[in-house]
């Protein structure tokens, strides 16, 4: 079971990669309007849904869920499982944040800011990420 996992963490990667550069198609950015604010907001909330995501795991399954993240475990128990939700989600975001950065010098403004946007996102989780790892550190087991 553990290489389905594996083989299925390593498809939504590939899947993100593909879905960032695809997302800045000009087609798809003819009504986009992201901006600065937009990517501050985005990295902002990313960082408080990483320790609010936690918060809420270890309130209501107590602390015995915080796992340290491996590409061999389902990234969809988000309450029970949160750093493995997490980690895969970072991943998967920057994944996308490169796809967007491939197609996105070429489109302009617009598309370097959605490009942000990803790069926001995942920068969001990781630096929340960062934080759970230095609040939980002792409450964080091997897997």
């Amino acid at each position: 079971m553990k290489q389905v996992w594996y083989i299925a963490n390593c498809g939504l990667v590939m899947l993100s990669w593909k879905g960032g550069y695809d997302l800045l198609s000009p087609d798809n950015l003819l009504h986009a309007n992201p901006d600065p604010i937009f990517c501050l907001a985005i990295f902002v909330m990313m960082v408080f849904f990483t320790l609010g995501c936690v918060y809420y795991s270890t309130l209501r399954w107590g602390p015995n869920t915080l796992r340290r993240p491996s590409w061999h475990r389902n990234p969809i128990r988000w309450w029970t499982d949160p750093l493995q939700s997490l980690f895969i989600s970072t991943c998967t975001f920057g994944a996308a944040a490169v796809g967007a950065a491939l197609r996105g010098s070429a489109i302009g403004s617009v598309g370097f800011w959605l490009t942000g946007a990803f790069f926001s996102s995942a920068f969001g989780l990781l630096v929340g990420q960062l934080l759970v790892y230095r609040i939980y550190k002792r409450e964080i087991v091997n897997a």
